[in-house]
């Protein structure tokens, strides 16, 4: 957990919650934040609260799934074309790259962050989000082949100057270490 307090929505301010007592979605929001800790909960409870994240993540996007095949194919490719539905896939590979790491810091359990990472793969989205998703499994998972992977799947989705440069800061972040 961060050196932070958690604002919460009566104004308070507290330093850990009890995540077994909050919403999948505010478990969620603390997971992307850095502010979830299980150290008030036994190991199955954290494990509860995480499937239950990751439940809630999986529906979020079933839904929308759903919704895009009541669509028109016009509607559609104008949809896919905007930046607001990039953002949104973007947030959620980035949920469940958030969620898997949590597996790994709370749990210990690397076969079931690699299943969340594989999610998180599954609907990545540009070279900025692979790059991401390609160190966080370097560093939680050891994993270098799969890191290489995504490494070159991040290049090969380079549009533009800003991918560019988000690729090349990360190899002189890399260069350092």
């Amino acid at each position: 957990m961060g050196n932070f307090k958690k604002h919460l929505p009566d104004g308070t301010q507290v330093d850990n919650v009890n995540h077994q007592e909050q919403s999948a979605r505010d478990n969620l929001a603390d997971m992307i934040i850095g502010f979830f800790s299980g150290n008030l909960l036994n190991r199955e409870n954290v494990r509860q609260v995480i499937i239950d994240v990751i439940y809630y993540l999986d529906n979020d996007q079933d839904t929308d799934d759903n919704d895009e095949e009541e669509m028109s194919e016009e509607l559609k490719k104008e949809i896919a074309e905007a930046d607001e539905v990039i953002q949104f896939k973007l947030s959620i590979c980035y949920s469940y790259e958030s969620v898997a790491k949590v597996i790994v810091k709370e749990l210990g359990d690397m076969e079931f962050a690699r299943k969340v990472f594989k999610r998180a793969e599954e609907i990545a989205v540009g070279s900025a989000d692979l790059s991401c998703l390609a160190d966080s499994i370097l560093y939680y998972l050891k994993d270098e082949a799969w890191h290489e992977r995504l490494m070159v799947k991040a290049h090969s989705e380079v549009k533009s100057c800003s991918d560019l440069l988000a690729l090349s800061m990360e190899t002189w972040e890399n260069w350092d270490n």
